[in-house]
């Protein structure tokens, strides 16, 4: 009976201990989200840290830390977990906040004496700061309209290359008109976008895109040519340094960027360069023959004397045909089939017509006797 009400007894006590417990750490917090330690200077700073918290209640935490009155939207949920081993500012915090939020896909829009919490989604049809170039900064991850005005650059050229560059919920809007760029979007990217544009945003000299399709050259070989060329002749000159010729292949054509006063010269010689084949120009070509066996042409033709490698031939002769060249044989059609530059294959079509000549045929006549033999 006595040990019954020890045990009693301690039960209360710990129930007791465990409630003064629990309540010092909520006192402690509530002072911590009220009355923050303060540096010398006056400057509140707080300890934050924690693990997969509601975000509602992170944000009712911000919201008595800060002192300001946030209106929740209610798609705002989540999990938090946030690790800072330091102290941190209340500013610093706040930013902290902003950065929670743009994770899980949430902005903050300053409405009044309020703060609205929205999906990113819809804030940017909200009241959204709205700041022009060297206006004073915002914190990186606030939702801010940004009018960049431009001084050499095609608003709708630069939008079109900045496009892939912004996020899925912002928005960039050309208006040639004035010449600006209007982007809505978190502060931190929109500065990235403008370190972008100064980039781009420079004197062009004059300079224009053309799209040049071709007939009968090939793009990737006509394309290589006029680079080497205006390389040769950008040691003279900044304009040659510029000319940029970017085979298409898919159309046969050169897409060609270049300053202006320089593009007819290259309309001129891409013209020469695109002119039709000379007849046998090609490198293969087929030769029908009318008296030889073209399996057995192909056995001689390829023991023809060629160029060795390196180019060495026997000494005051020159090579009768390059190693490159192939001769196949059709036996359907007793023709045979010839890879070869111009130059060669003209010499090899004179060996042709030499050996494919008709053959002397042999007269052979007999005479079939029957011999019988008699005895008598």
């Amino acid at each position: 009976m006595i040990m019954q009400r020890i045990f009693t007894y301690l039960q209360m006590f710990f129930r007791l201990f465990f409630c003064g417990v629990l309540l010092f750490v909520f006192t402690a917090q509530g002072d911590w989200a009220n009355a923050a330690k303060k540096d010398s200077g006056g400057q509140r700073f707080v300890t934050i840290d924690f693990n997969d918290v509601d975000l509602n209640l992170f944000i009712k935490y911000i919201s008595e830390l800060t002192g300001k009155n946030f209106v929740v939207d209610r798609s705002v949920k989540g999990k938090v977990t946030i690790i800072s081993p330091s102290r941190i500012s209340e500013e610093d915090a706040y930013r902290v906040f902003e950065s929670v939020l743009e994770v899980h896909g949430f902005t903050t829009v300053p409405s009044g004496a309020i703060i609205k919490i929205v999906p990113a989604v819809q804030a940017r049809s909200k009241s959204i700061t709205t700041v022009r170039q060297g206006d004073s900064p915002f914190p990186d991850d606030k939702m801010v309209t940004q009018i960049i005005p431009l001084t050499h650059s095609d608003p709708n050229e630069l939008k079109k290359i900045l496009a892939p560059l912004v996020s899925k919920t912002s928005v960039v809007i050309a208006h040639p008109k004035s010449g600006m760029l209007i982007i809505t979007d978190v502060l931190s990217n929109i500065n990235r976008l403008m370190d972008i544009i100064k980039v781009l945003d420079v004197p062009s000299v004059g300079e224009d895109l053309e799209i040049m399709p071709l007939a009968h050259a090939s793009a990737a070989n006509v394309g290589k040519t006029i680079t080497q060329l205006f390389l040769r002749s950008g040691k003279k000159g900044a304009r040659s340094r510029s000319v940029k010729v970017i085979p298409y292949d898919r159309t046969n054509s050169l897409i060609v960027f270049a300053p202006r006063a320089m593009m007819q010269k290259i309309r001129d010689l891409v013209e020469k360069l695109d002119s039709k084949a000379l007849r046998g120009g090609g490198k293969i070509h087929v030769y029908y023959l009318q008296h030889a066996n073209a399996e057995e042409l192909v056995k001689v033709l390829n023991n023809l004397p060629a160029q060795q490698s390196g180019g060495k031939t026997k000494k005051g002769k020159a090579p009768l045909l390059s190693k490159d060249l192939k001769i196949s044989a059709d036996v359907e059609t007793n023709a045979l089939i010839i890879t070869a530059p111009r130059d060669e294959y003209l010499v090899l079509e004179e060996v042709i017509k030499k050996l494919d000549i008709p053959r002397k045929m042999v007269y052979l006549e007999a005479l079939i006797m029957e011999v019988s033999v008699d005895k008598e």
